[in-house]
């Protein structure tokens, strides 16, 4: 996705970033503007914004414009780009909404359909699903647990590897489903790679950005990560309960629980 691709990436130059900052903040903007118009906005040049959209892998700027305009389609035209002290409470809650149009949509750009569908025949055909999550995470996850149990999935959360338990499991009985936003919680990794050294099918649901966890896993699941300031958190959360309802959703359908 363009727009994570250029929040992520950190090797811009101070122009190029001064277009990056000017899409992030107008991306509606960009199919009305030419290279030129980009320019004179951003206080480049037209050269410029070639070499940064090949920068980018694209051929040019025509090639850029056409990918990003596609990509950003669903962003409605009363989106509003920035909170501000002078927002009504009915402009935030315009703002809110559209928050959770975007991360829904972002998340799903994020889901590759063989890796989920591989994902969602492994775990319709095991005992029951373990889940490893911690902090905030945890009570999230807790939920879905609960979901699950109530449609008849045997389901639990952990929030440390339980040697005792993981000892006496059965590999071929359980999946473990190991949740880190950042990637990088060194319990939730530990627990990750005992449960591979023990043969446990893992799964991770993690950001695209960091690989420590979704390199241990067999498979892994991506959360959209936002560099939108104090609503981070919040995209966050949504991102990784859609994609925790997907997954519920989805076994309810196919265990024939409806």
């Amino acid at each position: 996705m363009i727009l994570q691709q250029l929040m992520e990436t950190t090797n811009f130059t101070y122009q190029e970033q001064a277009i990056v900052d000017y899409i992030v903040k107008h991306p509606r903007l960009i199919l009305e503007s030419t290279a030129k118009d980009l320019a004179a906005k951003t206080y480049t040049s037209s050269a410029t914004i070639v070499r940064f959209c090949k920068k980018l892998g694209f051929k040019g700027y025509p090639d850029f414009q056409l990918n990003f305009v596609k990509e950003t389609a669903h962003l409605r035209d009363d989106t509003i780009t920035a909170l501000s002290k002078d927002l009504s409470n009915t402009e935030v809650s315009t703002y809110v909404e559209n928050l959770y149009l975007d991360t829904v949509q972002q998340t799903k750009e994020l889901l590759n359909k063989d890796t989920f569908n591989r994902v969602i025949n492994l775990l319709i055909h095991i005992k029951k699903i373990d889940f490893y999550a911690s902090d905030i995470n945890f009570s999230r996850v807790q939920s879905t647990c609960i979901k699950l149990t109530n449609v008849g999935i045997h389901a639990q959360v952990f929030n440390a590897l339980n040697e005792f338990y993981v000892s006496n499991l059965n590999p071929q009985d359980s999946v473990s489903i190991i949740v880190s936003h950042t990637g990088k919680n060194p319990t939730m990794i530990d627990a990750a790679y005992q449960l591979r050294k023990r043969q446990v099918k893992t799964i991770g649901i993690t950001n695209k950005i960091n690989k420590d966890l979704e390199l241990i896993c067999n498979e892994s699941l991506y959360v959209f990560f936002s560099n939108n300031g104090s609503m981070s958190a919040l995209q966050y959360g949504l991102s990784l309960e859609y994609l925790l309802d997907t997954i519920y959703a989805c076994l309810v359908v196919k265990k024939g629980g409806l």
